[in-house]
C-alpha cells in the first residue's frame, strides 16, 4: 500500500513527538508511591489563563512575552506587593540563584514577579534583581489561579511556583525553600521534557 506524503508526514509527526509526550504524561500524570521532587507537587496541575500583562517599569524582560502569558518558558512565579520587603527579597534571590544553577537550560527558564498591589517596586529592587520580569497584576486572574496550602498565612506571598511552558503550574516552593533544592527539580523536569524547546524552534521556524 502507498501512502501519501500526507500520512507520512503526519505518521513522522507523530513518531518524532510520541517520547516528548510520553514522558510529560509520565512526569505530570503518573502518581507513583514515593517521589524524588523536593517541592511540593500540584496534583492535578492548574491551568494558569493565557493573559496580557503590562511591565510595571514599562519593558518587558523577556520580549513579547508578557503579551502572551509567558507561554513558552518555564516559569519560577511569585506574588508579592512592590514594596518588596526582606522576605520578599529573599524568594527573588532564591529565584534567580536557582535559575543559575540550571546552567546550560537558563535560557528556558524565566523568572515573574506578580506586583499584587497598585504601585511599582523601586529601582533599586528591578536593578538587584535585573532580568526578573515584574508586572502589574493587582487585577490578573492569576492571582485567584495560583494554588494556595491549605495552611497558608501569607495570602499567596509565601510561595514560589513552577509552571511549564504551556502554562501549568505543577509544583509549589515554600519561601524558605533551599534553592539547591528548587534547581534540582528544574534540571530534573528540563532534562525530561522538551517542551519549550520545541516551541522556540517552531517560533525560529515561522519567523524565517
Amino acid at each position: 500500500m502507498t501512502l501519501s506524503p500526507r500520512t507520512k508526514f503526519v505518521l513522522m509527526f507523530v513518531l518524532f513527538a510520541m517520547p516528548i509526550t510520553l514522558s510529560y504524561l509520565a512526569y505530570f500524570f503518573w502518581k507513583p508511591t514515593t517521589t524524588n521532587n523536593f517541592g511540593e507537587l500540584i496534583r492535578p496541575v492548574v491551568s494558569l489563563p493565557i493573559e496580557k500583562f503590562t511591565a510595571t517599569d514599562g519593558k518587558d524582560a523577556l520580549p513579547n512575552a508578557a503579551a502572551t502569558g509567558y507561554r513558552g518558558k518555564w516559569l519560577l512565579v511569585t506574588r508579592d506587593s512592590s514594596a518588596c520587603d526582606a522576605s520578599c527579597a529573599a524568594k527573588l534571590y532564591a529565584m534567580r540563584q536557582a535559575r543559575l544553577l540550571v546552567s546550560k537550560d537558563i535560557e528556558r527558564v524565566a523568572r515573574v514577579m506578580l506586583i499584587d498591589d497598585d504601585a511599582a517596586p523601586s529601582d533599586a529592587v528591578t536593578r538587584d534583581f535585573a532580568g526578573m520580569a515584574f508586572v502589574a497584576a493587582k487585577s490578573s486572574a492569576w492571582l485567584a489561579t495560583l494554588p494556595r496550602a491549605a495552611n497558608d498565612q501569607s495570602g499567596g506571598r509565601g510561595f514560589i511556583y513552577a509552571v511549564d511552558p504551556m502554562g501549568n503550574v505543577f509544583m509549589r516552593y515554600r519561601a524558605d525553600q533551599d534553592i539547591k533544592e528548587i534547581a534540582a527539580d528544574l534540571r530534573r523536569v528540563l532534562k525530561a521534557s522538551q517542551l519549550g524547546k520545541d516551541m522556540e524552534g517552531a517560533v525560529a521556524a515561522a519567523k524565517k
